[in-house]
């Protein structure tokens, strides 16, 4: 199954769920950029995560396979962000012209034999110098067995989405062309006393980029 195969199973849960995950603030993630970055927000959803931005200082544009999703921004946000149906693997802008994108719980649904073309995607359209800013669910989250074993650290859930659990050398790897400027696993625990774990991380675009990365 490919990412843009999963676009059904998208569709139908914004469908389903107006607000499918509780958003973020800005006061709780530590954005990297600097006030009027224009920033790509990375499968944006219904906006959860672009109104953290927009409320940060940023110019925003948001990308989502699912036309429902991108629907869903275009009535709530329609006069603070732009967002577009477009695919993580050939998204529609210029080499080097964004300042900045964010991955927030994007990289878990994203197929195992396209996420490197997803992270080349990503580096092309970042100017040198600039950030990404990635979170994505560690492998000893409470929930990386909940779901169908479909090979390691991934299971597919009765909804048709697939999600895959990282580990920090995994992500590193991904992320092998740009340089780390943090990260951080984060754990806390739910009022049922189980454990949710997560990565944070900000890589940057070497301002000289070597043969190697391109």
């Amino acid at each position: 199954m490919t990412t843009l195969e999963q676009k059904e199973a998208w569709d139908e849960l914004y469908r389903s769920q107006f607000r499918p995950w509780r958003g973020i603030t800005s006061l709780d993630t530590p954005f990297p950029f600097k006030e009027g970055d224009k920033i790509v927000d990375i499968g944006c959803g219904n906006g959860k995560t672009s109104l953290a931005l927009i409320e940060a200082g940023y110019n925003v544009i948001g990308i989502d396979i699912s036309e429902v999703a991108v629907d869903a921004c275009d009535r709530l946000y329609k006069e603070k962000m732009r967002a577009i149906v477009a695919s993580i693997t050939e998204m529609p802008f210029h080499d080097g012209m964004e300042d900045g994108a964010v991955m927030i719980h994007i990289l878990e649904h994203i197929e195992a034999d396209e996420i490197q073309d997803a992270i080349k995607e990503v580096f092309r359209i970042i100017r040198p110098g600039g950030l990404v800013f990635v979170r994505v669910f560690h492998k000893d989250d409470m929930r990386a067995d909940c779901g169908e074993r479909i090979n390691e650290n991934t299971v597919m859930r009765g909804n048709g989405i697939k999600y895959h659990y990282f580990s920090e050398t995994e992500l590193r790897f991904l992320f092998s062309a740009f340089s780390e400027i943090y990260m951080e696993r984060i754990e806390d625990r739910t009022k049922f006393g189980e454990k949710r774990s997560k990565i944070d991380a900000i890589f940057e675009k070497p301002m000289v980029v070597g043969p190697a990365s391109t």
